[in-house]
């Protein structure tokens, strides 16, 4: 009987080692298991920590643009996604607008280009334009107007294109480069207190200036003598309004405003104007396009107004009135930019869109659909 108790109490006691056995065999394989889901998840946090770093380190250049109105360090970008996010971060309550160049210009960018050795010839450029076309030129009743055709159909004038539209402003950076320099978009801030629009007296002022000639030996009717009658009687609108060469300009908005009265602001002959144009041309359109509009520098009549200076908005002259708060730059990558005009493709933003005027479109077809293979 006791022999019999012992082998079963043995027997028990084996079955016993055993299962306890087995059960560490299984916590010992739970342990293992939980100890490499730890360190995936490790790699895995420290992955996410070297991500995040780099992305807040990318979010304080962003923020840093935001802080400072110096576009003397723009950022650089290397997609359309990059270039959107960094727009998206500038925080105000004024208007933002746009301008893409090839490359960096540096001081003599954001210059209309009738000051690029057109300036004596500007007169004869404005009459010349309607002359030959005058068809088109039906449907406008000022001289902004015209202007802004005649920019479209890129004459010299006093005028700069931007557009409330970022993506429009990408195109034009990439439309016509070749090479492989980093492409340039500036960021305008505008006061929209001091947004003009079409039929605005001081943008009929500044675009009639347009019709004058430079100098003038004959008579009085000239740019010089606007230019120092507004110096010498900046503050003294009806003594301004009384000079010869003044007399002129009204004559000349008179033509498109006939009961305009003789007090033009001698501080609008030296500012620079944002200009909201009426939306008649399909490329104005399709562009969102904006101006901005250049009167007569205040210091030397024959140069523009500048408007940056050394990478930085520029300390005006106390005369020149503008509307500008900040001016920004982003640089887009030179190397980015062939995967960048893809992107921009995608969106749909392509030449059709900028320019919907059949040859335009029909230049596009040409390239797009071309087979290189029959």
């Amino acid at each position: 009987m006791k022999k019999r108790y012992f082998c079963n109490n043995l027997k028990w006691s084996r079955q016993k080692k055993d299962f306890i056995s087995r059960k560490l065999n299984v916590v010992e394989e739970s342990l293992n298991s939980i100890y490499t889901q730890i360190d995936i998840f490790q790699e895995h946090v420290k992955n996410e920590l070297a991500g995040a770093s780099a992305h807040i380190g990318h979010i304080s250049e962003l923020q840093e643009l935001n802080k400072n109105n110096s576009i003397k360090n723009p950022i650089v970008v290397s997609s359309l996604s990059e270039l959107i996010s960094a727009v998206l971060k500038i925080k105000t309550d004024h208007l933002l607008v746009f301008r893409g160049e090839e490359k960096d210009y540096k001081d003599s960018a954001l210059c209309p280009s009738v000051y690029r050795d057109y300036l004596s010839s500007e007169d004869k450029i404005y009459r010349e334009s309607q002359r030959f076309n005058d068809e088109f030129f039906t449907g406008d009743k000022t001289a902004f107007d015209r202007l802004s055709r005649i920019q479209h159909y890129s004459a010299p004038t006093r005028l700069i294109d931007v557009s409330q539209d970022l993506l429009s402003a990408v195109f034009f950076a990439f439309d016509k480069k070749k090479d492989n320099e980093d492409a340039i978009i500036y960021i305008f801030e505008i006061n929209e207190k001091k947004v003009k629009y079409y039929d605005s007296d001081a943008v009929s002022v500044l675009s009639n200036l347009a019709k004058i000639s430079l100098k003038n030996e004959e008579n009085d009717k000239s740019k010089e003598k606007i230019a120092k009658a507004a110096n010498s009687y900046y503050e003294k609108i009806r003594l301004f309004n009384q000079d010869p060469s003044v007399k002129f300009l009204l004559h000349e908005i008179r033509d498109e405003k006939p009961q305009f009265d003789s007090i033009i602001d001698p501080k609008h002959i030296f500012s620079v104007q944002f200009v909201l144009p009426k939306l008649t041309s399909d490329r104005v359109k399709s562009q969102k396009g904006a101006f901005l509009l250049f009167g007569l520098n205040p210091e030397d009549f024959k140069k523009p107004i500048e408007i940056i200076e050394n990478y930085e908005l520029a300390n005006f002259d106390k005369k020149v009135q503008h509307p500008f708060v900040s001016i920004r730059t982003i640089r887009l990558r030179g190397s980015s930019i062939p995967k960048m005009r893809k992107e921009l493709e995608l969106l749909g933003i392509n030449k059709p869109f900028i320019y919907p005027e059949i040859d335009k479109v029909s230049e596009f077809l040409k390239v797009k659909c071309k087979r290189i293979d029959i």
